[in-house]
């Protein structure tokens, strides 16, 4: 009896001799083990291959926070950033990492990239009265907010310290009562930490 099998293109035919035992059976049993072998290592790498790489990489970290914890186990990461910069430089370098993150705007009812909370000296760039002076970054800020790539956080109580009242901030920022208190929130409902 001959048997043919396939090999990365290539056929080959193989004499088995039925009549000499069990010898025919266990190379036929060794050739099938082969192909479901080779077969599961190429649909792993097949699968490997279609899954998107998310490189996260932190921008402006507030002073004294830990570095960024990603688990690799995780396949589609919902990030927070702890945000407290000093500097509108800092602040567009952010916003420049989310943009190479995002690879085109989210459909409604699908989670941003990142969920940033502005609790520091950058809620003051946000501010009505100060939009002619920060207009780049204010914008570039709405703009990533309405394409679902971020949702932005602005704590109230930083707006009180710079004198911001709540109708003085762009309405695509959502307020929440204390930044670090909405950081802690997000990481318990599974958010990553950046």
């Amino acid at each position: 009896m001959r048997l043919c099998y396939a090999a990365r293109g290539f056929l080959y035919a193989v004499k088995i001799d039925f009549a000499a035992g069990g010898i025919g059976i266990l190379v036929v049993r060794n050739l099938l083990l082969l192909m479901v072998a080779i077969a599961g290592l190429w649909l792993a790498a097949d699968r490997l291959l279609r899954e998107p790489q998310s490189v996260i990489q932190s921008a402006a970290v507030a002073p004294g926070s830990s570095p960024p914890v990603v688990p690799l186990e995780q396949p589609a990461l919902k990030n927070v950033g702890d945000i407290s910069v000093h500097s509108v430089e800092e602040l567009e370098l952010l916003f420049s990492r989310v943009e190479q993150l995002l690879e085109r705007p989210r459909r409604a009812g699908e989670e941003p990239l990142v969920s940033l909370v502005l609790h520091g000296p950058e809620v003051e760039f946000f501010a009505l009265r100060n939009y002619s002076r920060y207009k780049s970054v204010v914008d570039r800020a709405a703009k990533l907010a309405a394409l679902g790539a971020v949702d932005i956080s602005i704590c109230r109580a930083q707006m009180s310290n710079y004198g911001i009242a709540p109708e003085q901030v762009p309405s695509f920022l959502r307020q929440v009562p204390f930044g670090p208190d909405e950081v802690d929130r997000l990481v318990d409902q599974g958010f990553v930490y950046m």
